[in-house]
């Protein structure tokens, strides 16, 4: 036999053990069905259009599978995509969410779609006709804005946020020692509100207001440029606050929602893409998650932002920071407050005397020695997470110094030259009666 013909029969042999063993895997079926539709989500018909071709074989229960969907080894990996499609959302059984929770399904759905996580990138290879088109998602953005308009806060929302805001200030709610670490160990960081702020946001997608706040190492990597990647040691802290809106549409910070951290540390945290994930929850601070496997949750929304070391928020410019533009510009956080009318969002910040009394429950009648500086923003939507807004340019920085004279300094963009003299009264007043977010110790 020559060696050819030994060759070719080898080949033989092993294409028949090959094409035997996918006839036989073919017996191995994982048995994709379509249990019952409690109920639909309710849409209009073009929207409805959009879901139906490219979300609902996998996150509804009216899967249609194409022949080649049903071929093993390949049905084995459909069948795991459309068990964990229906668990991480499921159309067929939208009556089973919360108002608030199918809002916020279909915002984080337009965010994957965007990004381009969702559909699959895998699925749409062999289902073009899932693909989402730009006319699409801007389709489907229309539609979801709708679902979040700004409202009036009822009495009920005002008289949780003042109950909060008085336990407090009276220092009745739970300190440091008693906060439980997350399921991963990470310790609750107490002392996190007297950072920086590195971003503000106005997620108007939920009804929160964002304040983003980074340590000496974050700040450092900010003043220098070195942001991509981050540096060990940095650490991020996020604390939202429910919205609460007046007549004027002007909201001011309401009930303390949630504190999370994020903690550089690239050799620690190789397995949650070099960050650690902390969230404490409510007026307890309980920590969130049961298991380790919160942390996946965390890594996972912040997927699409690999390429920005897994960090949404973006640092603001040089010529958007008070600090930068405004000589003495104070920069520990007391307030925060988004004027919807004009699209603005306006932090006031403190010195340490300032911040004590406004933290103590303290509106007006600051201590002599106590600087004030109120910084506004025009805002922007952000690029990074469709549903909030971010500071788009600094507008103007104004400064109120107590003392045996109370003083008041306006500097406006793009300028910055200090505003000329006048009766600021109605300025102190409004800016010294601003009532300090609630930020727990």
């Amino acid at each position: 036999m020559s060696i050819s013909t030994f060759f070719k029969k080898k080949l033989v042999n092993i294409a028949l053990i090959i094409a035997g063993g996918l006839l036989l895997i073919q017996f191995i079926r994982p048995g994709i069905k379509n249990p019952p539709v409690t109920k639909d989500i309710q849409a209009p018909p073009d929207i409805a259009h959009i879901l139906r071709v490219s979300c609902y074989d996998c996150h509804s229960n009216e899967t249609k599978l194409k022949w080649f969907d049903e071929i093993a080894p390949a049905s084995w990996l459909v069948a795991g995509h459309i068990k964990d499609g229906r668990k991480a959302l499921n159309f067929s059984h939208w009556d089973s969410l919360s108002a608030g929770d199918q809002k916020a399904n279909l915002f984080l759905s337009v965010n994957q779609a965007m990004f381009g996580t969702m559909p699959l990138p895998s699925y749409t290879t062999f289902h073009g006709d899932a693909r989402l088109t730009e006319r699409d998602i801007n389709t489907l953005k229309t539609y979801v804005r709708g679902l979040a308009p700004v409202k009036v806060s009822d009495t009920a929302r005002i008289a949780v946020a003042q109950q909060q805001f008085s336990k407090w200030a009276a220092g009745a709610l739970p300190s440091v020692q008693d906060i439980q670490p997350a399921p991963n160990g990470i310790a609750y960081i107490h002392d996190y509100r007297d950072w920086q702020i590195v971003n503000i946001s106005d997620r108007f997608d939920n009804g929160t207001m964002r304040v983003i706040l980074g340590n000496d190492v974050a700040i450092q990597a900010i003043n220098k440029h070195h942001t991509n990647p981050w540096p060990n040691g940095t650490i991020f802290a996020k604390v939202a606050w429910e919205q609460l809106t007046d007549s004027t549409l002007v909201a001011n910070t309401g009930e303390l929602k949630q504190v999370e951290f994020m903690i550089k540390d690239d050799k620690k945290y190789t397995g949650t893409a070099g960050w650690g994930w902390a969230r404490w929850k409510g007026n307890d601070l309980k920590p969130y998650g049961k298991t380790l496997t919160f942390t996946q949750e965390c890594v996972n929304c912040h997927q699409p932002m690999k390429g920005n070391d897994f960090v949404f928020t973006p640092t603001m410019a040089d010529a958007d920071r008070p600090d930068k533009v405004v000589s003495g510009a104070q920069q520990q956080l007391i307030a925060s407050v988004i004027d919807n009318k004009r699209q603005t969002h306006t932090v006031l910040f403190g010195n340490s005397i300032a911040v004590q009394h406004a933290r103590s429950g303290g509106i007006g009648s600051y201590p002599a020695g106590a600087v004030l500086s109120l910084a506004t923003w025009s805002q922007q939507e952000d690029a990074h997470w469709f549903g909030a807004k971010i500071p788009e340019h600094l507008q103007t920085v104004e400064t109120v110094k107590v003392g045996a004279i109370t003083t008041y300094e306006g500097y406006q963009a793009p300028s910055w030259k200090q505003l000329p003299a006048a009766d600021h009264s109605d300025r102190i007043n409004y800016i010294t009666h601003l009532r300090a977010s609630v930020i727990f110790n």
